[in-house]
């Protein structure tokens, strides 16, 4: 699944490496690196639904379903990602807004991308931010920071998932303890993050920085 693109590219990373060498399964040190990532990989998103569903303050059944779901996966990963590229003030966040639209705008041109990912190009350019939609990001963050209105969010996440997938979340979290779920004076939802999902998958990266052989244990 598509990561968090725009985020991904806060600040610009520069050209991604080409693969161009075939795979070999009889080089066998490097054979048993890969099986060793793939093992850290798997422990690692195991992990960390276990530890998004033990911080829950609902145990309910079907809270907990949705905190093990791959969407929560995503919209953890993006709010943790906000954090990490140290995205606080409402300049960093018109520039993310400002990456985001390009990255939406290059999707639409490529339409076998948009087929592999289930994406319509109507449900992209709804997502980009315009001068409609994009004072009241810049509006919220600047009264308080962290904040974005739940639509907004939806839109920051529209190659992952449909919006109500983002409404469900967002509910579900709430209820968790993970997020916080207000109604402005514009009608609109707000949604926060407590802190408590960036904690959790920072530790878990972590974590699996040093389950790496030879890694050691990271400071």
């Amino acid at each position: 699944m598509e990561p968090s693109g725009a985020l991904l590219a806060f600040p610009a990373l520069g050209k991604n490496a080409t693969m161009t060498a075939r795979y070999s399964f009889s080089q066998t040190q490097a054979l048993e690196n890969d099986l060793e990532l793939l093992e850290v990989l798997r422990w690692g998103r195991k992990e960390f639904a276990e530890q998004l569903c033990r911080q829950s303050r609902d145990q309910k059944p079907g809270i907990l379903d949705v905190l093990r779901s791959e969407p929560a996966y995503q919209i953890t990963e993006f709010l943790y990602l906000l954090q990490a590229r140290g995205i606080t003030t409402e300049e960093d966040v018109a520039n993310l807004a400002e990456i985001h639209n390009k990255y939406l705008v290059d999707l639409t041109k490529d339409a076998e991308k948009m087929r592999r990912l289930g994406l319509k190009q109507e449900r992209l350019l709804d997502a980009i931010f315009t001068a409609d939609t994009l004072p009241r990001l810049l509006q919220n963050w600047r009264e308080r920071p962290g904040a974005i209105d739940q639509s907004n969010l939806a839109r920051l996440l529209v190659a992952v998932m449909s919006s109500e997938t983002c409404r469900k979340l967002a509910v579900a979290f709430a209820e968790a303890g993970l997020l916080t779920r207000e109604r402005s004076a514009f009608g609109t939802i707000l949604v926060s993050s407590t802190g408590i999902v960036e904690q959790i998958f920072g530790s878990c990266l972590r974590e699996m920085r040093a389950r790496m052989r030879g890694g050691g244990r990271p400071a």
